[in-house]
């Protein structure tokens, strides 16, 4: 997903308007992964995959990319990276099967191959119904299917692992397809990431700006369905058949610094942070429910 309601608040200021923006952001983030004790696996992250510019479908402007958004992208990467590699070490040993739900660019597997304790990645499955995307993360050398991922069971893949990043909320029926992949695709363990919100909504900024402000056409990539809190999210996860092992919040401004001031402008114009959560399949209160 790129960062549309973003893009749109930064449209409003003028040029001097949005660079101050982003170099305060900028400072925000790092201030938040120092803070958060991931600025080093950030660096790791950046030797290992040196360019980002092509993690989204649409271009970006490159000072822009250098000012802002590749340390956004890093900070967010870095949390995910950080959650994938502790629910890695709290699975069984040996080479693992990990399927990357909604990957566009295959950045996610090139990292985990490069950090992982060597052998424990044994194969990364990108999955996308995007066949762009597919094509581009096949260009890279690395392995992605055009599929539903709770489907893949019809193609021999059965998951370790599946990571699931910024992808559940695009989704117009997550709890159906969560329950589907607890069921008939049997995948035991998921490592979510959503937007972090203190509230619960329906629909995210796209759909709430006027209809003749609307693009054309609303692709999934840029339309968020649902944007729960982290509590709610859970009670999702938990009737689909999913017990929550563990739960963080990756935040994008600092507590303890002068930059702690920024957070409610990051829950104006973008996310206080990110929700992740490590799951393991437990059908107990899925089962119990008759409507599926």
């Amino acid at each position: 997903m790129f960062d549309s309601l973003v893009k749109r608040g930064l449209a409003a200021l003028d040029l001097d308007g949005r660079a101050l923006y982003q170099d305060l952001s900028a400072r925000s983030l790092r201030a938040a992964l120092a803070e958060q004790g991931l600025t080093v696996l950030a660096g790791d992250l950046r030797r290992a995959v040196p360019d980002l510019r092509d993690q989204y479908s649409v271009g970006m402007d490159p000072a822009e990319y250098a000012r802002y958004w590749e340390t956004k992208m890093r900070g967010m990467h870095a949390a995910q990276v950080r959650a994938t590699l502790d629910a890695l070490a709290a699975l069984p040993e040996g080479a693992l099967t990990v399927v990357d739900l909604g990957d566009s660019s295959g950045t996610h597997g090139a990292y985990l191959k490069a950090l992982a304790p060597e052998g424990r990645i044994g194969r990364w499955v990108s999955v996308n119904l995007d066949a762009a995307a597919v094509e581009r993360i096949r260009a890279k050398g690395g392995e992605a299917v055009l599929h539903r991922a709770e489907h893949l069971h019809e193609l021999g893949i059965r998951p370790d692992l599946m990571v699931i990043f910024e992808t559940l909320e695009h989704l117009t029926d997550p709890l159906r397809v969560l329950h589907a992949m607890a069921t008939e695709g049997g995948v035991e363990h998921l490592l979510i990431s959503v937007p972090y919100r203190r509230d619960s909504r329906f629909g995210g900024d796209l759909l709430r700006v006027p209809e003749d402000r609307m693009p054309a056409e609303l692709t999934p990539e840029r339309v968020h369905v649902l944007e729960l809190c982290p509590d709610d999210w859970g009670l999702l996860m938990k009737l689909a058949g999913y017990r929550t092992v563990f739960r963080r919040i990756y935040r994008q401004y600092p507590r303890r610094h002068l930059l702690a001031a920024m957070r409610p402008v990051w829950r104006r114009l973008d996310f206080e942070g990110f929700a992740l959560f490590f799951l393991k399949r437990d059908r107990a209160l899925a089962d119990r429910y008759t409507g599926w």
